[in-house]
């Protein structure tokens, strides 16, 4: 099975994804010690990849995200008696280096690995930058599905 396209968009089970947002990835994994990333659903579905991301790991990492999120978001709430149930973004530090997480509204997030020797604050930066336009691309698509609606 082939997993990316000609335009080295992923693929899921062969077929094109039916929104894919990969390109919002491309500033990031231009930073130095970027090495790839997800875009995926609140619910832990891929809407878009690094190229050279297999499908079956795209998946993965999708599933996972979603659910760390999940978890981030329940010890939030518990944790500040409900008051405070965001999360802006949660960094994982590894043997390898660091997993940046943020949730992108209500309806999405995004995951990069980079290396030890990625620039944290610049990440930070650059990633909240393209959660913005990610939010701004979904209302759009969303708006163009509902009969009437405008953005």
């Amino acid at each position: 099975m082939d997993s990316h396209s000609a335009s080295g968009r992923v693929q899921t089970k062969g077929r094109p994804l039916a929104l894919d947002v990969s390109w919002v990835l491309s500033p990031l994994l231009a930073l130095p010690g970027v090495a790839r990333g997800v875009v995926l659903s609140r619910d832990g579905l891929i809407l878009g990849g690094s190229a050279d991301l297999t499908v079956e790991a795209g998946e993965r990492s999708a599933a996972m995200t979603s659910s760390v999120l999940g978890a981030a978001r329940a010890l939030c709430d518990g944790l500040s008696d409900g008051v405070d149930g965001e999360v802006v973004d949660i960094v994982i530090s590894a043997g390898s280096g660091y997993y940046y997480i943020a949730p992108a509204g209500d309806r999405a997030a995004l995951v990069v690995a980079a290396t030890g020797a990625v620039n944290i604050g610049s990440l930070a930066y650059e990633v909240q930058l393209q959660v913005q336009k990610l939010i701004k691309a979904l209302d759009e698509a969303s708006a163009a599905r509902v009969p009437g609606a405008r953005a």
